[in-house]
């Protein structure tokens, strides 16, 4: 077996690798696009977005 062989044998992708791959890349585009839509539909934050304004951090204290 030479160099050629070997180079021959790995030259592209064969119809699985291509599915795989198209699967791959649309998923992660499906799950940025939901991710995306999620946060963006709200015209503004709710109420359980923010933390309450009488939290004690206890940093004022000597």
């Amino acid at each position: 077996m030479n160099a050629v062989t070997v180079i021959a044998q790995y030259e592209g992708l064969n119809a699985s690798g291509w599915t795989l791959m198209l699967l791959c890349i649309g998923m992660v585009t499906v799950l940025t696009v939901f991710c995306y839509y999620r946060i963006l539909r709200e015209p503004r934050p709710s109420e359980h977005h923010h933390a309450p304004l009488d939290i004690d951090t206890r940093d004022t204290e000597p």
